[in-house]
């Protein structure tokens, strides 16, 4: 997001079939922001960001949001993230879990077939 420039729109922009396009006259995205300053907030670019011939074109779609609103955003991603890295371990020990039950059981079967 840093290769964005934040000037004004100007007659380059156009809007065509009910896309809006920028000055590379490609289709523009509509991209989501996770940084810390724009977490969740919505923005227009280029749409070859991803390649080596882009252009600068960059126009907000929400409006700025509160501080207040960033800080609890931001809270609510990191404690996402710790429950999704929580969840993770609790899969990793069941799954360990289901291998020593399965190896208990095929134990106690060679034990009792002897």
């Amino acid at each position: 997001m840093g290769d964005y420039s934040s000037s004004t729109l100007s007659s380059a922009t156009q809007q065509q079939r009910g896309n809006l396009v920028c000055y590379c006259s490609v289709d523009s995205p509509l991209v989501t922001a996770w940084t810390d300053e724009n977490p969740g907030r919505r923005f227009y670019g280029c749409g070859r960001y991803f390649q080596r011939r882009k252009c600068k074109f960059f126009r907000r779609f929400d409006p700025e949001v509160p501080d207040r609103q960033k800080k609890i955003i931001r809270g609510l991603l990191k404690k996402n993230d710790a429950l999704r890295k929580k969840e993770r371990t609790h899969v990793s020990i069941i799954v360990i879990l289901g291998v020593l039950l399965l190896l208990s059981f095929v134990v106690m079967c060679i034990k009792f077939a002897n």
